[in-house]
């Protein structure tokens, strides 16, 4: 890891589910959506949900649910192929009884429904109890997170790890969340002006690689001299690995660390020390 973070130029970073912690704004998201479910159903989603979250289910963060056949599919980590389809039950789905070119589709786009962090476990959950159109669920939670009431998980020396080093690196913000949630957020963490860039509405996994080009030519960098650090593997890490640069994955679940340019680590406090 100390290699890694000191030859290193330029850290990228995620913003939700990596800079700030816990659950409880996924719980919230998760109550909304069970009231869009039929009342006959709403039990069944909050005891899969709680198995999700649990690991005792054949869904968990870094797969991708097929909302149209009910499906749950294994990717390869670095190719993003599959390897295994599951049922919602977890019952292994055999080779012949999927779809023609199954393997070949692209799975980042509907029907498919990567679920790339904490978001997605109750979203999935709730389209499999026939929930759609469920985007104001969401929008309230973002506007819940933004009252008092909300209290954001810190991240303790957080701030302090980044100013150590910004200015030794250019350090980038690269995030899904819109310009508005990006400039609370930071607000809220304290971290408002320790980002040489901020990349909001990154549109991560299609356009991820395309940002990670486009920071490489902005800071005149070689590949493996740009770290990106997430807790999302789909949208941060596997595409940066793809164009032979640094990852740092930060995941409370098990995964095997194949690659010598890959680090896995339970939570972002693992890598201050070094910092």
């Amino acid at each position: 890891m100390h290699n890694i973070l000191n030859n290193s130029k330029v850290f990228v970073f995620d913003l939700d589910g990596t800079l700030y912690d816990g659950t409880v704004h996924y719980d919230y998201y998760a109550n909304l959506l069970s009231k869009e479910i039929s009342e006959n159903k709403r039990d069944l989603f909050l005891k899969d949900y709680q198995k999700i979250k649990d690991m005792d289910h054949a869904l968990t963060i870094g797969k991708v649910y097929d909302s149209e056949l009910d499906y749950i599919i294994t990717l390869d980590p670095i190719t993003m192929k599959p390897i295994q389809v599951h049922t919602w039950e977890g019952q292994l789905v055999s080779r012949d009884k999927l779809p023609k070119n199954y393997d070949k589709q692209n799975h980042f786009d509907l029907p498919f429904i990567p679920v790339g962090d904490g978001w997605w476990l109750p979203l999935v959950t709730s389209y499999h109890y026939g929930a759609r159109d469920v985007y104001h669920c969401y929008d309230r939670t973002k506007e819940y997170m933004a009252t008092s009431e909300f209290v954001i998980p810190y991240i303790k020396g957080l701030k302090e790890a980044l100013q150590s080093v910004k200015h030794e690196k250019h350090l980038v913000l690269l995030t899904n969340s819109d310009r508005e949630d990006v400039t609370r957020l930071l607000k809220l963490l304290g971290l408002t002006d320790l980002f040489d860039l901020e990349i909001t509405d990154g549109k991560k996994p299609l356009e991820t690689e395309k940002h990670l080009k486009n920071i490489i030519k902005e800071y005149n960098v070689l590949p493996h001299e740009v770290v990106s650090i997430g807790d999302n593997f789909m949208n941060e890490i596997s595409p940066a690995l793809k164009l032979g640069m640094h990852g740092i994955y930060i995941t409370n679940q098990p995964f095997e660390q194949f690659s010598e340019t890959l680090l896995v680590v339970n939570r972002l406090e693992d890598i201050f020390k070094t910092l």
